[in-house]
């Protein structure tokens, strides 16, 4: 009777290590729905169903872990793939723009070009992401889109843009600029929350715009990073969260993660072999000083690294798949040093019916 009092207890006390290990919901049976928002590092192909023009993701070398072209930016797979299997869903979330997608699992709104600030014609803003999002919200219970989980990045394409066209830009306009960035940001954030019923959010900042092997050719910075646009998203990043932190004063029952993409790429460009890489300035696909331009053009004549693995970056703005990967473990596991104030684990992990019925 002993051993078999202890080869009970040793059960349950397995079954209860197994079940912490996972999110409430997802040790019940019930995984989140998942929406993503932001720009072509999180577009799974609503390029290619938004315009007629070419879409080099869509073509080989894109896709090549893969075996085929996607429609993401990647050799691979990127990161809300894989926090989508993190959290319990088997199958990735479709492109929403594609007629045929199955919407019943979550959506991505994602896509290459877009901006916060602006409405361009040849890509949707991510204020036209959360529209078209709430123009849907209806296919999805009450419930579902308050437990689902929203990741989104968005913010690079602002700061591009803007290094590109004012080069030259003083302190002043360059801190004026981020604050329009985040006042605008603030503001789809809360539409979400209030119009689409959103509840979780989990944001990436902005890495170091200034380190891509495509800033770094066009604005032959050699081996230094482009300090203007650097410091912009630095200044960016710094205000984020106090930006998330003031909307969950006003609306109670937000709950918010905030990872450091920046701090992590930054790790990884100034310590490749601790990281696993071989090369974390130069693009694995692409032509010129740091190969970063024409992957996936067939009239330019682009070369691709025979090893994806061992490079941080796939094209000149994007990483590979095995980046992705570790920021994505990081992002739903990590410690408060690379996501605060909470992981997505713990985020998904708690349930919005826990809290007062009149906050949801």
């Amino acid at each position: 009777m002993a051993i078999n009092r202890n080869l009970i207890f040793f059960a349950g006390l397995l079954t209860s290590f197994t079940l912490a290990s996972f999110p409430a919901n997802v040790a019940a049976g019930e995984s989140p729905l998942l929406f993503t928002f932001g720009d072509s590092s999180y577009d799974v192909g609503n390029t290619k169903f938004f315009s007629s023009a070419f879409d080099p993701a869509t073509t080989w070398p894109y896709g090549e872990s893969l075996d085929f072209p996607t429609g993401r930016w990647s050799d691979g797979n990127i990161v809300p793939d894989f926090v989508g299997r993190l959290i319990g869903n088997q199958e990735p979330v479709p492109p929403v723009l594609d007629p045929k997608a199955d919407l019943s699992r979550g959506a991505s709104f994602a896509i290459s070009g877009a901006t916060v600030l602006g409405s361009p014609s040849d890509t949707m803003s991510f204020g036209q992401q959360i529209t078209k999002f709430i123009e849907l919200h209806k296919k999805w219970s009450d419930k579902e889109r308050a437990e689902a989980l929203y990741m989104i990045n968005i913010g690079a394409d602002d700061y591009l843009n803007f290094a590109n066209a004012h080069p030259n830009a003083n302190l002043v306009e360059q801190i004026a600029f981020v604050a329009n960035v985040l006042q605008k940001l603030s503001r789809e954030l809360m539409s979400l929350y209030k119009s689409g019923g959103a509840r979780k959010f989990a944001v990436q900042n902005i890495g170091p715009l200034g380190c891509l092997p495509i800033v770094r050719q066009e604005f032959k910075t050699g081996e230094s990073c482009m300090e203007m646009v650097n410091f912009m998203v630095k200044t960016h990043n710094e205000r984020l969260s106090r930006v998330l932190f003031a909307i969950t004063v006003r609306y109670r029952s937000l709950r918010y993660s905030v990872f450091d993409f920046n701090g992590e790429i930054l790790r990884r460009i100034n310590e490749p072999s601790r990281h696993g890489y071989i090369d974390t300035t130069t693009s694995c696909c692409g032509t010129g000083s740091r190969n970063a331009y024409g992957c996936g053009y067939s009239n330019v004549h682009s070369k691709l690294c025979s090893y994806q693995k061992a490079f941080l970056f796939f094209d000149g703005r994007h990483n590979t798949e095995k980046t992705d990967e570790d920021i994505a473990n990081l992002f739903y596991s990590g410690d408060r040093h690379v996501v605060s104030p909470v992981n997505i684990r713990d985020l998904v992990g708690k349930s919005v019916t826990y809290l007062p019925a009149q906050e949801i």
